[in-house]
């Protein structure tokens, strides 16, 4: 597990990175919570190509319906910088993500918990 950094200690970038780049700002201040950059980042790839898209056909055609893609776009790219923000600060309230001891023990494996492929190999009946 990489180390959590601390986005009280450097606040203006991380609310930078958290506005600007959800998904950077979810993956270095969520360290532990790396799986959530990765639909963070989705969210806002699909942000930044509905904007282009609004973009480059012009806003200002003759339907109603022109500003529809920036509309998407911009509600996607605060989704995501709500997500990542949310995220960030989930698992800094966590301490369990930040000391690795205390999570094996809150996660323990269930020593009842059996591998089914055990009974093909030992060519038991399962029934």
């Amino acid at each position: 597990m990489t180390s959590l950094h601390d986005p009280a200690r450097e606040p203006a970038l991380y609310r930078t990175l958290g506005v600007t780049l959800p998904p950077v700002a979810a993956y270095r201040y969520g360290a532990a919570a790396h799986s959530c950059a990765a639909p963070i980042a989705i969210v806002w790839a699909a942000a930044l190509v509905s904007i282009a898209y609004a973009l480059w056909t012009g806003l200002g055609d003759t339907s109603g319906h022109a500003a529809f893609p920036l509309a998407i776009g911009v509600f996607l790219w605060g989704f995501a910088t709500v997500w990542t923000f949310l995220v960030v600060r989930n698992v800094q309230a966590d301490p369990s993500l930040a000391d690795p001891g205390l999570h094996a023990r809150r996660v323990r494996q269930q020593e009842d918990d059996h591998d089914p492929l055990d009974q093909l190999e030992s060519r038991e009946d399962p029934h």
